[in-house]
């Protein structure tokens, strides 16, 4: 006989439910995305839709139990990388923030997937959360590091009046990853 947490990785349906339970998370990632210089590769109206359809998508999965009060909190978590990046060009910012919701996504698999009390799967979620906080926080910091090395001084890459990255700039994901 099959192991039951066997059976359960393989049911399409448990896949369509964290698939559509990551649906709120992404699209206010999608919309956080719209701010920024130079031009983000969000229109505005395109983060709006993103936002309004978060909401309405997350409505719809509370009702329909494929979404938790907890993952639904966790679901707003992209306003914090919101104030973390800001000000950030949107060229290390938009690679930022998908990286970021990539760890995020990991952590609302890992409650979903986890077969365990409710504390312990919470745990899972503050764990991504935590990871997540920790990486923004370092991939701003080297970005502004890198900006003040290139002697930007009181003026952010990329906005009006202040000069433009040159592309000779450290890579975003060097900036991201390196520890």
């Amino acid at each position: 006989m099959e192991n039951a947490k066997e059976t359960r990785w393989a049911e399409p349906a448990a896949w369509i439910t964290t698939l559509g339970s990551l649906l709120p998370l992404w699209l206010l990632s999608f919309a956080i995305m719209a701010e920024g210089f130079p031009r983000p590769p969000i229109s505005r109206e395109g983060a709006i839709i993103s936002f309004v359809t978060a909401i309405a998508a997350s409505i719809a999965l509370v009702w329909k139990r494929w979404m938790t009060v907890e993952l639904l909190l966790y679901s707003l978590f992209p306003f914090l990388l919101l104030f973390t990046f800001d000000e950030i060009s949107t060229t290390y910012k938009t690679p930022f923030i998908i990286h970021c919701t990539l760890i995020l996504t990991a952590g609302v698999v890992g409650y979903q997937r986890i077969r365990s009390s409710r504390q312990r799967r919470c745990l899972v979620l503050l764990a991504a959360a935590a990871v997540t906080l920790f990486a923004a926080a370092h991939a701003a910091n080297s970005f502004w590091s890198m900006a003040s090395d290139l002697g930007y001084e009181q003026c952010f890459p990329d906005a009006h009046g202040c000069a433009p990255l040159t592309g000779q700039e450290t890579p975003w994901w060097i900036l991201f990853f390196s520890f």
